[in-house]
């Protein structure tokens, strides 16, 4: 597992400009919600985690607060908010919002219909905000041989994670000892933490139109299919 906890990144750590700005309504640039640094947002914006995974990879309970087979606790968002080292700088107040902060919704664009439907509404889609890095965020997959986006379940067989990885999520465990429950944390609940972990590709927010990005760990694969178009 991660070990150690050096002082989170509070500018977009891809260097990735971010397609979004000016685009929509919304996000103005990476921020660390982690750090609780008041001045990585501009004026009147605050840094809202962009992560919305939970416990044993459920769709996020934001609405209902329940715990069954498909929804379960946030474990970097909501009222975790600041257990998280990704977000976005937000400017709260011009939607609706389930959280007291005001915070848009997290998503993960990789969720299938149904489950993108639970959470952000029949309509809306899930945007990503910030690109992979292609040279640090992608591990080929040992039973497809193909390039693909790191995860926390690749843990330590394909990555020990800490800084070999840009993008992602509490990259030295500080966050998933703190949500399991501190000095002496619960060690399933560590465990699954660990397994919930990300980069980039898997964390947005719930809205109505979004910038297109191409998977740049499958760009990586002979045969790569552009999904933005040309």
């Amino acid at each position: 597992p991660p070990t150690s906890d050096p002082t989170s990144p509070t500018t977009d750590p891809t260097g990735v400009p971010d397609g979004t700005t000016g685009g929509l309504d919304g996000p103005s640039g990476f921020c660390s919600p982690a750090t609780q640094d008041a001045t990585a947002c501009p004026a009147d914006y605050i840094c809202c985690s962009d992560d919305p995974a939970t416990t044993k990879g459920r769709v996020p309970n934001y609405f209902n607060g329940t715990l069954d087979d498909i929804y379960g606790d946030p474990i970097f968002s909501g009222a975790n908010n600041a257990l998280s080292y990704s977000g976005q700088c937000v400017n709260v107040g011009g939607f609706a919002s389930p959280f007291a902060s005001g915070c848009p919704v997290p998503c993960d664009p990789t969720w299938s219909t149904t489950d993108r439907d639970r959470i952000c509404g029949v309509g809306s889609l899930c945007c990503q905000f910030q690109q992979v890095d292609p040279e640090k965020d992608c591990v080929i997959d040992p039973m497809s041989n193909k390039w693909r986006s790191v995860r926390g379940t690749d843990i330590p067989t394909l990555s020990t994670w800490g800084d070999l990885h840009t993008t992602n999520q509490d990259p030295y465990g500080t966050s998933c000892q703190a949500f399991a429950g501190g000095l002496m944390p619960d060690q399933e609940i560590l465990a699954d933490c660990y397994a919930q972990l990300t980069v980039a590709d898997r964390r947005g927010f719930c809205y109505q139109s979004c910038p297109c990005y191409e998977d740049l760990c499958d760009q990586k694969n002979p045969g790569w299919t552009p999904r933005c178009g040309v």
